[in-house]
């Protein structure tokens, strides 16, 4: 625990415990259905959608932009060129530079899934309205910010 509290609360763990399990696990389940049927994980979708957005981004680009590392994103890539999503090719400008672009069936694919995943978002803040909504965005980045970052940071350091 930071700043040498110590989790005393056995109720509120329980709670927390059970809100994982019971909703909070499902999530990335939920999220990642509509990419399931393609054959896509978030990820990859992500990568298509970023493609899709940019029609002159490159890899280099695309790791920057998501924070990871070249390899990883070369292994998504490979997978999205294998299933005829996207194609790679040079750069006029500078032929060192390689330059990603949709397939037509990568522009259906991705299309279809941004319409899925557009409506369960919408279902989620019909559900729960716009400020409660925007109240869990805030929260999952603030967890993000001061629990998950913080963590993998130290193991990077180890």
């Amino acid at each position: 625990m930071s700043g040498g509290r110590k989790m005393t609360d056995k109720p509120l763990l329980e709670a927390y415990v059970d809100a994982y399990f019971s909703t909070f696990k499902n999530i990335n389940e939920l999220i990642s259905e509509p990419m399931a049927q393609y054959h896509l994980s978030f990820e990859q979708y992500r990568i298509l959608s970023d493609i899709a957005n940019d029609p002159t981004i490159s890899l280099t680009a695309i790791v920057a932009k998501r924070g990871v590392t070249k390899p990883a994103v070369a292994r998504q890539i490979r997978v999205l060129r294998n299933l005829n999503y996207v194609t790679q090719s040079k750069f006029e400008a500078d032929r060192r530079r390689n330059t990603l672009q949709l397939t037509p069936l990568g522009k259906q694919v991705e299309a279809a899934i941004t319409k899925e995943a557009s409506e369960r978002f919408n279902e989620w803040v019909n559900a729960l309205g716009v400020r409660k909504a925007k109240q869990f965005v805030k929260l999952l980045n603030e967890i993000g910010t001061k629990v998950i970052q913080p963590r993998q940071a130290a193991k990077k350091e180890q």
